[in-house]
Order: C-alpha cells, then sequence, then structure tokens
C-alpha cells in the first residue's frame, strides 16, 4: 500500500506536520517495500488552494491513504473525492510512530461532518 505523510522533513524520523497543505514535504511510502519518495510540497507557501494543489499532488502518486495533522475542507473534499482514506496523526509524532500506528489500526480517521 502506498500511503503519503505531510511531514517536516524528508525521511521516517522527521515529525508529522500538523498541516497537511502548508506541510514543508511530503513523504510517500510504499509500505511492502518500505521505499521512501520525499517531495517538497509546492504549494506551502501559496496564497490560496495550497490544500488542493496538494491534494491532487499525492492523488498522482497513487497513494491509497494519506496521514497528517489536520486537513483543511478543501483537501478533504478533494481526497474524498478520489477515495483516499485519511488519518489524523497526534501532535510530535514521527512518520515512522505515524505509520506504525496506521497499520496497527489505531489512528483516528478523518471525518468533516456536514450539517
Amino acid at each position: 500500500m502506498k500511503v503519503a505523510v505531510s511531514s517536516t522533513g524528508t525521511t521516517l524520523d522527521a515529525a508529522v506536520h500538523g498541516l497537511f497543505g502548508r506541510c514543508d514535504f511530503l513523504l510517500v511510502i510504499d509500505t511492502d517495500t518500505e521505499a521512501v519518495k520525499p517531495l517538497k510540497n509546492e504549494f506551502a507557501d501559496a496564497a490560496a488552494g495550497a490544500g488542493t494543489g496538494c491534494a491532487q499532488a499525492v492523488i498522482k502518486e497513487g497513494v491509497q491513504s494519506v496521514v497528517s495533522g489536520q486537513f483543511g475542507p478543501n483537501a478533504y473534499e478533494v481526497l474524498k473525492s478520489a477515495g483516499l482514506k485519511m488519518y489524523c496523526a497526534p501532535q510530535g509524532l514521527s512518520v515512522r510512530a505515524a505509520l506504525d500506528k496506521l497499520t496497527a489500526g489505531t489512528l483516528r480517521t478523518m471525518e468533516i461532518k456536514r450539517f
């Protein structure tokens, strides 16, 4: 399975970034082979559309799941419409620890409730 994690750095020891669209890097990890592909987030400093651009970037990478601290509503809608699962990682967690929690099934899924 391929997973994208918003990150503060380019390795599994970096922290999960708190904001999906404003993260420094996206780490695309193949959980079967443990291959890691770091992507610089070109949308991090965008005046608008950072979450949407970031979401489109991970969709192009063919991931099935995304992990971040938080997802904005626009990124959420783009990822949801593409069929990706979103998970929220607690603050201060490393990418490696977040992946461990993901495989253990203990990360909270992201849901936005509409009223």
